[in-house]
């Protein structure tokens, strides 16, 4: 009843501004190009599908608002000084740069429209999951020893110990991570670096491989006043040999079909409160706003370790949010209206105030 009540109350707080013109902005996969020669074959994991794209809008009208949809390119502040939407439902990956996840928000802050979910600082430092890790740390968050590699010939870090774990900086949605990540020593972690650099023309982040459970979990809302859903464990038992107990891109794209998970995971109280804590903990230290998901590595003995923090997570009908979400009897136009709800909230009658930077 308590679960029936807190969905009634996202669906309706929003009422209060009446119906919203929304402008659901994607970053859509057909209209991407390679951006080099031999780009890999997870090269577009990120971006948006027209199906992915019309769910999101879809969402949004089934609480009565009005939802245009637009890919976010060149065009797009034109675009919405012709069209004048309320807010922006901001789902955009971006197409290039290592702060990609930031171009739409510091575009729309500059030309004055309210939007869903982080701000440009918020995306770019979750964006680099190095940065990420040591503003974690900082906080008192256990995270695994790390070292960033710009070069395959860079000295190794002492206080880094095999097997270790080498995966693209930048990227998200698995890309560049299954389990020939895994390495047991150094001829093996030049290799793997050398290949991350060349392949995502980026740096590599090389960190301890933590041997246990992948556990997420991910929040709507913003502040103290948050809904966090259920914790999930991927459930490996269901996927190849070649995936391994590594949630990469593998798992999440050829092998979505097989997946299966633990939600709410087998915790106990003790260790469920520990996530959820310091989730809401990372949502806030990371300037996080609207939405986050956090995934974690959690080892037998108990040990919980923080690996990044999505400041921007997915929230298509399969992704790992909406599914947590749908454990506990919401549906996926109720996670698609409770961050718009937290978005529109946030800006409060100013929603709808005359900005003349839109002029």
């Amino acid at each position: 009843m308590l679960k029936e009540l807190q969905i009634m109350l996202k669906k309706d707080a929003i009422k209060s501004l009446g119906p919203l013109k929304v402008a659901v902005l994607v970053s859509m996969e057909k209209f991407a190009s390679d951006t080099h020669e031999t780009a890999p074959e997870d090269v577009h994991a990120e971006l948006e599908s027209d199906d992915h794209a019309e769910s999101y809008a879809r969402g949004i009208r089934s609480r009565g608002h009005e939802a245009i949809i637009h890919n976010a390119d060149a065009d797009l502040a034109a675009w919405l000084r012709e069209v004048q939407p309320d807010i922006c439902f901001n789902t955009c990956e971006g197409f290039i740069g290592d702060s990609r996840e930031a171009q739409i928000p510091a575009l729309l802050e500059m030309i004055g429209y309210p939007y869903t979910g982080p701000t440009p600082l918020s995306a770019a430092i979750t964006h680099d999951k190095a940065i990420c890790k040591r503003v974690a740390h900082t906080w008192g968050v256990r995270t695994p020893a790390f070292q960033v590699f710009e070069t395959a010939d860079d000295p190794i870090n002492h206080d880094l110990i095999y097997p270790l774990f080498v995966k693209p900086l930048h990227e998200g949605t698995g890309m560049g991570i299954k389990l020939d990540c895994i390495v047991r020593n150094e001829k093996e972690l030049r290799i793997r670096v050398a290949e991350k650099i060349d392949t995502y023309k980026q740096p590599a982040l090389v960190e301890d491989y933590i041997e246990g459970k992948d556990i997420t979990c991910g929040l709507v809302g913003n502040g103290d006043d948050v809904h966090i859903f259920p914790i999930t464990e991927v459930d490996f038992s269901g996927y190849p040999p070649e995936v391994g107990n590594i949630y990469g891109y593998e798992a999440k794209v050829p092998y979505d079909a097989l997946y299966k998970n633990k939600c709410p995971a087998p915790l106990g109280d003790q260790l469920t409160n520990e996530v959820r804590q310091i989730t809401h903990k990372v949502f806030r230290i990371m300037g996080c706003r609207d939405f986050c998901r956090c995934d974690y590595r959690l080892t037998d003995d108990g040990r919980l370790y923080f690996l990044e923090v999505n400041a921007l997570p997915g929230v298509n009908p399969r992704s790992d949010l909406t599914l947590m979400a749908e454990a506990e009897g919401w549906t996926h136009a109720d996670l698609i209206s409770a961050v718009l709800e937290s978005g529109a909230q946030r800006y409060g009658p100013a929603l709808r105030a005359i900005n003349p930077l839109r002029k």
